[in-house]
């Protein structure tokens, strides 16, 4: 048969190639960007360089250790009333909040899913944890009754140590403090001020699970370099305590009056402490302060006691985004942030995960 003629050659045009070349182009400038997610690729020029946010890997390091938290709370398999029990649905909720502000801040979620434990979670912080354990069991040890109170917080006006369990979790307690070590204040205070307090208030809750679990964490001294600052934290303290003299006053003997008289001690020693560190700045206290209802029998002290710690545990943790980015006194507040919490479970407040936030 005869062939037909030859089809003619494609002809590339002028335009064409070059639409072809910024294809290419493009293409390879999307995929360097989604290479640049990775904080360990190597440089692409033109493409920006990520930095990561401040505090990242502290921020990193605790939701891993939050999860981890999660798990072996979890995993004590208590009953569903339970301190363990509640822990691990408390640090479940952490976690997700965790990882929804750390892709707030923008953390890419390539470097959310890679992540590996920082020093400062269940890795690192296991060489510190036996030192911390035995402090922790002498300070509940020597604190058990109420005339012990002030050698388990020296100086920082916290709560009485709860007496611990008849069978205590193994290792939980001492899990729960490991993201408050030496230098978890001077992390926090590199954290963005937009996520400070909740940071914050998640260490606060950490404090108050382990004192809840009968091994306090042994507070260091904080430093201030700005003592003046402590006037700022002094009027929620003073409301607090002239609501407890009500309590106080109008709770029966018994436990109410017991509990009653002991936290009005522990908040009239916190606003000592304030005071002290306030100096100058500190002005007396008013001669009353408002109380949301007429309190005249031990039921409606019991409602007062009940508000009176649930409106402190919101104030000091207000106090956490004023507390600036010193260590001193953000340690201090999120010190006092979770003996509040103590007190408030103490009264029967549900244990919060952002304890005053959420």
């Amino acid at each position: 048969m005869p062939q037909g003629p030859p089809a003619d050659p494609v002809r590339h045009t002028r335009r064409g190639l070059l639409l072809g070349a910024l294809s290419v182009t493009a293409t390879i400038s999307l995929a360097a960007c989604g290479i640049r997610l990775e904080d360990d690729a190597p440089a692409v020029p033109g493409v920006p360089v990520r930095h990561p946010v401040p505090g990242e890997d502290f921020l990193l390091s605790l939701r891993h250790h939050t999860s981890q938290l999660a798990d072996k709370a979890a995993a004590l398999r208590g009953a569903a009333t339970g301190l363990p029990a509640r822990l691990a649905v408390l640090h479940r909720r952490q976690a997700a909040v965790l990882e929804a502000e750390l892709l707030r801040l923008g953390v890419p979620r390539a470097v959310l899913d890679h992540a590996a434990p920082a020093g400062g979670a269940m890795t690192a912080a296991t060489s510190g944890a036996t030192e911390t354990t035995a402090r922790s069991t002498t300070t509940t040890t020597s604190s058990r009754g109420a005339t012990a109170t002030a050698s388990a917080t020296a100086g920082s006006g916290g709560p009485t140590p709860p007496t611990p369990p008849a069978s205590a979790p193994p290792g939980l307690a001492a899990a729960e403090v490991l993201d408050l070590g030496p230098g978890a204040m001077s992390s926090l205070a590199t954290v963005s001020s937009t996520a400070r307090p909740l940071v914050g208030s998640l260490l606060a809750q950490r404090a108050a699970a382990a004192a809840l679990l009968g091994e306090p964490y042994p507070w260091p001294d904080q430093t201030w370099k700005e003592p003046s600052l402590a006037a700022s934290f002094l009027d929620s303290t003073r409301a607090a305590v002239y609501a407890f003299e009500v309590v106080a006053a109008q709770s029966l003997d018994g436990a109410q009056g017991t509990l009653a008289k002991g936290t009005l001690r522990d908040l009239q020693s916190r606003a000592l402490v304030q005071e002290t560190l306030a100096g100058a700045s500190a002005g007396p206290p008013a001669l009353a302060y408002p109380l949301p209802f007429p309190v005249t029998t031990p039921g409606q002290a019991r409602r007062l006691a009940v508000s009176a710690v649930t409106q402190l545990r919101a104030a000091v943790a207000g106090d956490l985004g004023s507390a600036g980015s010193d260590a001193g006194p953000l340690g201090a507040v999120v010190q006092w942030l979770a003996d509040t919490e103590v007190l408030a479970s103490r009264w029967g407040v549900a244990l919060a995960p952002f304890p005053g936030l959420r």
